[in-house]
């Protein structure tokens, strides 16, 4: 540290680490109460660093407060567009989120999808994000769309017994649409 100016970013850095680590430390022992404080804290501190917005959002879910979870998300979105994980957990809010029983023509599930792409785009492990957004493409019944997506998962990633399950799972669920069409045909 040479000026000034970068001893009040490395204090500010070392502040910030000390509260974020005792909100993580609330979090494992289930003190979500506490831990928000901190997070809030840290996010005064800090209000550049993405995993101030992922860590808020999950406490949030944890309470099952999606409205919260996905505004701490869009908030830590625009301060971060390449966070890789508020992409991912706002997709899964989207698609899990009980509130969200019906998939208004498919509105949540290309939300989800755009999601995905994005979180997909910034992850240094897209393999995982990859198989959610093929199980998307198989709800959003986008069967050519989930047939291609998955050929290319496979051809990236030829070892990965889950993928070759979830595909088993996409053709499992085209044989049953074939047979319940033709049982209505006759």
């Amino acid at each position: 540290v040479k000026t000034i100016g970068e001893g009040v970013l490395a204090y500010r850095d070392q502040e910030w680490s000390k509260i974020y680590n005792k909100a993580v430390k609330f979090i494992q022992n289930k003190k979500f109460e506490p831990a928000e404080k901190q997070i809030k804290i840290a996010l005064a501190i800090h209000p550049k660093k993405g995993e101030n917005y992922s860590t808020l959002a999950a406490i949030y879910i944890e309470d099952k407060n999606w409205e919260s979870a996905l505004l701490t998300i869009n908030r830590g979105l625009n301060v971060d567009n390449t966070n890789s994980a508020l992409y991912q957990m706002k997709a899964n809010i989207l698609i899990q989120n009980p509130n969200n029983l019906v998939k208004i023509e498919n509105h949540i599930y290309k939300l989800a999808e755009e999601s995905y792409i994005q979180a997909i785009k910034y992850s240094d492990n897209p393999g995982p994000i990859m198989r959610q957004l093929l199980f998307v493409y198989i709800d959003m019944d986008e069967n050519q769309q989930a047939i291609d997506y998955s050929n290319e998962l496979l051809n990236k990633y030829p070892d990965d017994a889950n993928l070759y399950y979830n595909v088993g799972v996409l053709y499992q669920r085209l044989a049953q649409d074939i047979k319940i069409k033709s049982k209505e045909n006759f």
